[in-house]
Protein backbone atom coordinates (compact mmCIF):
# COMPACT_ATOMS: atom_id res chain seq x y z
CA UNK A 1 0.00 0.00 0.00
CA UNK A 2 1.54 3.31 -1.07
CA UNK A 3 0.99 6.67 0.56
CA UNK A 4 1.01 10.32 -0.40
CA UNK A 5 4.04 10.86 1.82
CA UNK A 6 5.93 8.03 0.10
CA UNK A 7 5.45 9.64 -3.32
CA UNK A 8 6.74 12.94 -1.92
CA UNK A 9 9.78 11.13 -0.51
CA UNK A 10 10.46 9.39 -3.85
CA UNK A 11 10.19 12.69 -5.75
CA UNK A 12 12.66 14.33 -3.35
CA UNK A 13 15.12 11.47 -3.78
CA UNK A 14 14.86 11.69 -7.56
CA UNK A 15 15.53 15.45 -7.43
CA UNK A 16 18.59 14.90 -5.25
CA UNK A 17 19.83 12.18 -7.61
CA UNK A 18 19.51 14.51 -10.59
CA UNK A 19 21.31 17.30 -8.72
CA UNK A 20 24.18 14.93 -7.87
CA UNK A 21 24.68 14.12 -11.56
CA UNK A 22 24.74 17.78 -12.73
CA UNK A 23 22.73 17.10 -15.87
CA UNK A 24 22.01 19.36 -18.81
CA UNK A 25 18.35 18.36 -18.72
CA UNK A 26 17.14 18.16 -15.13
CA UNK A 27 13.42 18.75 -14.48
CA UNK A 28 12.04 18.97 -10.97
CA UNK A 29 9.83 16.12 -9.77
CA UNK A 30 6.89 16.29 -7.41
CA UNK A 31 4.47 13.68 -6.09
CA UNK A 32 2.15 14.15 -9.10
CA UNK A 33 4.87 12.89 -11.47
CA UNK A 34 5.14 9.50 -9.78
CA UNK A 35 2.85 6.48 -9.94
CA UNK A 36 3.55 3.88 -7.25
CA UNK A 37 2.18 0.43 -6.52
CA UNK A 38 3.24 -2.18 -3.99
CA UNK A 39 5.98 -3.35 -6.36
CA UNK A 40 6.58 -0.66 -9.01
CA UNK A 41 7.58 3.02 -9.24
CA UNK A 42 7.06 4.56 -12.67
CA UNK A 43 5.94 7.68 -14.53
CA UNK A 44 2.49 9.03 -13.90
CA UNK A 45 0.44 8.21 -17.00
CA UNK A 46 0.27 11.88 -18.02
CA UNK A 47 4.04 12.42 -18.42
CA UNK A 48 7.29 10.70 -19.35
CA UNK A 49 9.68 12.64 -17.12
CA UNK A 50 11.54 9.60 -15.84
CA UNK A 51 12.31 8.23 -19.29
CA UNK A 52 12.94 11.73 -20.70
CA UNK A 53 15.78 12.44 -18.28
CA UNK A 54 17.53 9.30 -19.55
CA UNK A 55 16.83 9.88 -23.25
CA UNK A 56 17.62 13.60 -23.28
CA UNK A 57 20.85 13.32 -21.29
CA UNK A 58 22.31 10.13 -22.75
CA UNK A 59 20.50 9.62 -26.06
CA UNK A 60 19.47 13.02 -27.44
CA UNK A 61 17.76 13.33 -30.78
CA UNK A 62 20.55 14.11 -33.23
CA UNK A 63 20.17 17.76 -34.34
CA UNK A 64 22.19 17.24 -37.53
CA UNK A 65 20.57 17.60 -40.93
CA UNK A 66 23.23 15.66 -42.86
CA UNK A 67 23.76 11.93 -42.42
CA UNK A 68 26.16 9.50 -44.06
CA UNK A 69 25.52 5.82 -44.73
CA UNK A 70 28.32 3.42 -45.76
CA UNK A 71 27.22 0.44 -47.82
CA UNK A 72 28.59 -2.13 -50.27
CA UNK A 73 28.12 -1.86 -54.01
CA UNK A 74 25.34 -4.48 -54.26
CA UNK A 75 23.26 -2.83 -51.55
CA UNK A 76 23.89 0.54 -53.22
CA UNK A 77 22.52 -0.80 -56.48
CA UNK A 78 19.38 -1.95 -54.70
CA UNK A 79 18.98 1.38 -52.89
CA UNK A 80 19.14 3.32 -56.16
CA UNK A 81 16.88 0.91 -58.04
CA UNK A 82 14.13 0.84 -55.41
CA UNK A 83 14.60 4.30 -53.84
CA UNK A 84 14.38 2.58 -50.48
CA UNK A 85 16.45 2.26 -47.36
CA UNK A 86 16.04 -1.08 -45.63
CA UNK A 87 15.69 -0.92 -41.86
CA UNK A 88 16.46 -4.38 -40.48
CA UNK A 89 15.03 -5.66 -37.20
CA UNK A 90 17.29 -5.35 -34.18
CA UNK A 91 17.01 -9.14 -34.01
CA UNK A 92 19.64 -9.32 -36.76
CA UNK A 93 22.27 -8.09 -34.30
CA UNK A 94 20.69 -9.41 -31.11
CA UNK A 95 23.54 -11.84 -30.51
CA UNK A 96 26.14 -9.18 -31.37
CA UNK A 97 25.89 -7.09 -28.21
CA UNK A 98 22.61 -5.45 -29.14
CA UNK A 99 20.11 -4.74 -26.36
CA UNK A 100 21.30 -7.51 -23.99
CA UNK A 101 24.25 -5.53 -22.56
CA UNK A 102 21.90 -2.74 -21.56
CA UNK A 103 19.57 -4.77 -19.39
CA UNK A 104 22.39 -7.03 -18.12
CA UNK A 105 24.32 -3.96 -16.93
CA UNK A 106 21.27 -2.75 -15.02
CA UNK A 107 20.13 -6.15 -13.71
CA UNK A 108 16.88 -6.02 -15.67
CA UNK A 109 16.24 -9.74 -15.90
CA UNK A 110 12.54 -9.23 -16.60
CA UNK A 111 13.25 -8.99 -20.32
CA UNK A 112 14.50 -12.57 -20.29
CA UNK A 113 12.02 -13.98 -17.78
CA UNK A 114 8.74 -12.38 -18.85
CA UNK A 115 6.87 -14.00 -21.74
CA UNK A 116 3.86 -13.05 -23.80
CA UNK A 117 0.73 -15.17 -24.20
CA UNK A 118 2.46 -17.27 -26.86
CA UNK A 119 5.44 -18.01 -24.63
CA UNK A 120 7.86 -15.68 -26.45
CA UNK A 121 10.34 -13.95 -24.10
CA UNK A 122 9.91 -10.19 -23.91
CA UNK A 123 13.46 -9.61 -25.19
CA UNK A 124 12.71 -11.49 -28.41
CA UNK A 125 9.41 -9.71 -28.92
CA UNK A 126 11.07 -6.31 -28.53
CA UNK A 127 13.95 -6.87 -30.96
CA UNK A 128 11.64 -8.43 -33.56
CA UNK A 129 9.44 -5.32 -33.58
CA UNK A 130 12.08 -2.58 -33.82
CA UNK A 131 13.74 -1.71 -37.15
CA UNK A 132 16.79 0.47 -37.68
CA UNK A 133 19.43 1.78 -40.05
CA UNK A 134 22.79 3.24 -39.05
CA UNK A 135 24.24 6.60 -40.05
CA UNK A 136 27.35 8.57 -39.19
CA UNK A 137 28.07 12.28 -39.15
CA UNK A 138 30.35 14.08 -41.57
CA UNK A 139 32.87 14.72 -38.81
CA UNK A 140 34.01 11.17 -37.97
CA UNK A 141 37.72 10.61 -37.31
CA UNK A 142 40.04 9.23 -39.99
CA UNK A 143 40.33 6.02 -37.95
CA UNK A 144 36.55 5.64 -37.85
CA UNK A 145 36.21 6.42 -41.53
CA UNK A 146 38.78 3.76 -42.45
CA UNK A 147 36.88 1.25 -40.32
CA UNK A 148 33.55 2.16 -41.95
CA UNK A 149 34.95 1.80 -45.47
CA UNK A 150 36.41 -1.62 -44.65
CA UNK A 151 33.65 -3.10 -42.51
CA UNK A 152 30.45 -1.65 -43.95
CA UNK A 153 31.35 -0.59 -47.49
CA UNK A 154 33.58 -3.64 -48.04
CA UNK A 155 36.34 -1.30 -49.36
CA UNK A 156 34.74 -1.05 -52.82
CA UNK A 157 31.38 0.39 -51.80
CA UNK A 158 30.04 3.90 -51.39
CA UNK A 159 29.26 6.52 -48.76
CA UNK A 160 25.79 7.96 -49.29
CA UNK A 161 25.07 11.49 -48.08
CA UNK A 162 21.50 12.28 -47.07
CA UNK A 163 19.79 15.49 -46.09
CA UNK A 164 17.27 14.74 -43.33
CA UNK A 165 14.23 16.77 -42.29
CA UNK A 166 10.80 16.45 -40.68
CA UNK A 167 11.96 13.73 -38.28
CA UNK A 168 9.00 12.39 -36.31
CA UNK A 169 10.52 9.21 -34.90
CA UNK A 170 13.76 8.23 -33.16
CA UNK A 171 16.97 9.49 -34.74
CA UNK A 172 19.42 9.42 -31.86
CA UNK A 173 23.12 9.19 -31.25
CA UNK A 174 24.21 5.87 -29.80
CA UNK A 175 25.58 6.13 -26.27
CA UNK A 176 28.89 4.37 -25.67
CA UNK A 177 30.33 4.25 -22.13
CA UNK A 178 33.35 6.56 -22.00
CA UNK A 179 35.63 3.85 -20.59
CA UNK A 180 35.70 0.14 -21.35
CA UNK A 181 35.11 -0.89 -17.75
CA UNK A 182 31.95 1.21 -17.45
CA UNK A 183 28.99 -0.99 -18.32
CA UNK A 184 26.02 0.97 -17.04
CA UNK A 185 24.43 4.40 -17.21
CA UNK A 186 25.36 5.83 -13.79
CA UNK A 187 22.22 7.99 -13.65
CA UNK A 188 19.91 5.07 -14.41
CA UNK A 189 21.72 2.84 -11.92
CA UNK A 190 21.25 5.44 -9.17
CA UNK A 191 17.57 5.91 -10.05
CA UNK A 192 16.98 2.15 -9.92
CA UNK A 193 18.49 2.11 -6.41
CA UNK A 194 15.70 4.45 -5.24
CA UNK A 195 13.28 1.64 -5.97
CA UNK A 196 15.54 -1.07 -4.55
CA UNK A 197 15.75 0.71 -1.20
CA UNK A 198 11.97 0.34 -0.99
CA UNK A 199 11.89 -3.23 -2.29
CA UNK A 200 10.25 -1.96 -5.47
CA UNK A 201 11.20 -1.84 -9.15
CA UNK A 202 11.67 1.63 -10.60
CA UNK A 203 10.62 1.28 -14.25
CA UNK A 204 10.62 4.42 -16.43
CA UNK A 205 8.02 4.04 -19.19
CA UNK A 206 9.68 3.42 -22.53
CA UNK A 207 12.88 2.08 -20.96
CA UNK A 208 13.00 -0.73 -23.54
CA UNK A 209 13.46 1.91 -26.26
CA UNK A 210 16.47 3.26 -24.38
CA UNK A 211 18.20 -0.09 -24.75
CA UNK A 212 18.19 0.19 -28.54
CA UNK A 213 20.53 3.19 -28.35
CA UNK A 214 23.14 1.76 -26.01
CA UNK A 215 26.23 -0.14 -27.16
CA UNK A 216 29.35 -1.27 -25.29
CA UNK A 217 32.48 0.90 -25.35
CA UNK A 218 34.28 -1.22 -27.96
CA UNK A 219 31.81 -0.14 -30.66
CA UNK A 220 32.44 3.60 -30.23
CA UNK A 221 34.61 3.68 -33.35
CA UNK A 222 31.38 3.55 -35.37
CA UNK A 223 30.10 6.90 -34.04
CA UNK A 224 26.61 5.76 -34.91
CA UNK A 225 23.39 7.72 -35.10
CA UNK A 226 20.46 5.32 -35.28
CA UNK A 227 17.18 5.85 -37.11
CA UNK A 228 14.63 3.55 -35.49
CA UNK A 229 11.02 2.75 -36.36
CA UNK A 230 8.82 0.27 -34.48
CA UNK A 231 6.61 -2.19 -36.32
CA UNK A 232 3.52 -0.46 -34.95
CA UNK A 233 4.67 2.94 -36.25
CA UNK A 234 5.57 1.43 -39.62
CA UNK A 235 2.07 0.03 -39.98
CA UNK A 236 0.48 3.33 -38.99
CA UNK A 237 2.40 5.03 -41.81
CA UNK A 238 1.60 2.21 -44.26
CA UNK A 239 5.22 1.14 -44.73
CA UNK A 240 5.92 -2.24 -46.26
CA UNK A 241 7.97 -5.08 -44.80
CA UNK A 242 10.18 -7.68 -46.43
CA UNK A 243 12.44 -10.55 -45.43
CA UNK A 244 16.03 -11.42 -46.30
CA UNK A 245 18.28 -14.17 -44.93
CA UNK A 246 15.69 -14.97 -42.28
CA UNK A 247 15.39 -11.40 -40.96
CA UNK A 248 12.58 -8.93 -41.50
CA UNK A 249 13.21 -5.43 -42.75
CA UNK A 250 11.10 -2.32 -43.17
CA UNK A 251 11.13 -0.54 -46.55
CA UNK A 252 11.66 3.18 -46.03
CA UNK A 253 11.32 5.31 -49.20
CA UNK A 254 13.55 8.36 -49.63
CA UNK A 255 13.49 11.39 -51.94
CA UNK A 256 9.74 11.57 -51.38
CA UNK A 257 7.42 13.39 -49.00
CA UNK A 258 7.13 11.22 -45.92
CA UNK A 259 5.28 12.31 -42.74
CA UNK A 260 7.49 10.07 -40.57
CA UNK A 261 10.85 11.41 -41.80
CA UNK A 262 12.28 12.71 -45.06
CA UNK A 263 15.67 11.72 -46.43
CA UNK A 264 17.03 13.19 -49.65
CA UNK A 265 20.10 11.67 -51.30
CA UNK A 266 22.38 14.60 -52.15
CA UNK A 267 25.78 13.11 -52.86
CA UNK A 268 27.66 9.85 -53.39
CA UNK A 269 31.23 9.51 -52.14
CA UNK A 270 33.37 6.73 -53.61
CA UNK A 271 36.50 5.19 -52.14
CA UNK A 272 39.87 4.76 -53.84
CA UNK A 273 39.03 1.08 -54.45
CA UNK A 274 35.54 1.75 -55.79
CA UNK A 275 34.94 1.17 -59.51
CA UNK A 276 33.66 4.58 -60.59
CA UNK A 277 32.37 3.22 -63.89
CA UNK A 278 30.19 0.72 -62.03
CA UNK A 279 28.84 3.48 -59.78
CA UNK A 280 28.09 5.74 -62.75
CA UNK A 281 26.34 2.87 -64.51
CA UNK A 282 24.11 2.24 -61.48
CA UNK A 283 23.26 5.92 -61.16
CA UNK A 284 22.44 6.37 -64.85
CA UNK A 285 20.04 3.45 -64.68
CA UNK A 286 17.72 5.73 -62.69
CA UNK A 287 16.26 8.98 -64.00
CA UNK A 288 15.98 10.26 -60.44
CA UNK A 289 19.71 10.19 -59.74
CA UNK A 290 21.46 10.56 -63.09
CA UNK A 291 22.67 14.08 -62.24
CA UNK A 292 23.64 13.47 -58.62
CA UNK A 293 27.05 14.62 -57.45
CA UNK A 294 29.83 12.03 -57.18
CA UNK A 295 32.83 12.81 -55.03
CA UNK A 296 36.01 10.80 -54.55
CA UNK A 297 37.23 10.17 -51.02
CA UNK A 298 40.75 11.58 -50.68
CA UNK A 299 41.47 10.55 -47.08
Amino acid sequence: MTTFSENISIALEINQCLANHKLKFSPTFNFNDIRTTDKIITNHHSNRKLSDIILKNYFPQNPSTEYHHFTDIRAFQNIIKKKELWLFSVKKRFEESEFKPFYDAHNMDGYKLRKNGEGVPMENELVENAFYISFTDDSISSESEKYMWEYFAKKKGVRLVFEASNINTHLRKIHYPTIATEKDLPLLTDLLKIGQRRNKYLIPSGIATIGFFYLPHEFNIEGESRFLVTRETGKIFNLEFGKKDGFEYLKFPFNVINPLAEFKLTKIIINTNTDINEVVGIIKSSEDFKDIQIERNNH
